[in-house]
């Protein structure tokens, strides 16, 4: 296995600092899209008949 540099360490963990930064943003918005379409909070649009 090939030795890593502290230049290539660095640049990895930088590479990797924002996903780890937004990750309980992105997971939240993931669980409350979830949760609105197990409540039926989808696409209502499609649902409502049009008035005559």
């Amino acid at each position: 296995m090939k030795a890593m540099t502290f230049t290539s360490e660095f640049l990895s963990a930088a590479k990797q600092a924002p996903r780890i930064y937004f990750a309980p943003l992105v997971g939240a918005y993931k669980a409350i899209k979830a949760e609105m379409a197990k409540a039926g909070g989808g696409d209502r649009s499609a649902k409502i008949p049009p008035k005559h």
